[in-house]
């Protein structure tokens, strides 16, 4: 093919959405939804986690929802049960083994009884990498994704260019490889367009330090 050959646009606009689709169909069995109650049973919040380890029945999830209250602070329930439903519709309750104190880094590990289909790869990212965000909005169990951009990073924070719909906190974030840069951090209660991410370097150091398996 010469360098002027004509390429049909709606041809690459055709093979980026199967792409999107591969990426996302292949993170579906690995995503797993996180209802919140208090100890009395009044609903807390619904968020987003992952399996990431082969080996291990482990849940990662944003630290910020153990304990949480509502947005603000304080004008709702304590988040201190958890049940955990799964890609297939299985729901069981899981228990918090780890989450980081102040939330720093934003991250918590929930013990279930699956593991992940494969261990996750966890990658470093730049600004300009193309990623998705996935997780659950409130009231619907099928999960969703939204593609964006990396575009901006500090250390121990990344922030994107994708929507994250309530409920998506704790969800997975993955380049166009569907290996793991990182969990969204983004707070109930908001529908952002800048997405707040916990790099991936994070994550595997915090699980490491909580005698858990790290990111392949």
């Amino acid at each position: 093919m010469g360098l002027d050959a004509f390429v049909n646009p709606a041809d690459i606009s055709q093979a980026m959405q199967l792409h999107d689709k591969h990426v996302y169909d292949n993170m579906c069995p690995f995503l797993v939804k996180i209802y919140a109650s208090s100890r009395s049973g009044q609903p807390a919040g619904e968020f987003s986690g992952f399996l990431y380890n082969s080996s291990s029945p482990a849940i990662v999830s944003a630290g910020h929802m153990v304990g949480f209250s509502g947005d603000p602070p304080g004008t709702g329930p304590s988040a201190e049960v958890f049940k955990a439903r799964y890609f297939d519709g299985f729901e069981e309750d899981v228990e918090v083994l780890k989450a980081a104190a102040n939330s720093v880094p934003d991250v918590a590990i929930l013990r279930g009884s699956r593991p992940a289909p494969r261990s996750l790869l966890g990658v470093m990212c730049s600004t300009g990498d193309t990623v998705y965000a996935l997780g659950f909005s409130p009231k619907f169990n099928n999960p969703r994704f939204s593609k964006g951009i990396v575009s901006s990073g500090t250390v121990g924070s990344v922030a994107i260019t994708a929507h994250a719909d309530n409920g998506y906190s704790g969800g997975p974030v993955v380049n166009v490889h569907g290996q793991l840069v990182g969990i969204i951090k983004g707070g109930l209660g908001t529908s952002i367009l800048q997405v707040g991410i916990t790099p991936a370097e994070a994550v595997h150091g915090f699980l490491l330090k909580s005698g858990q398996p790290g990111l392949a």
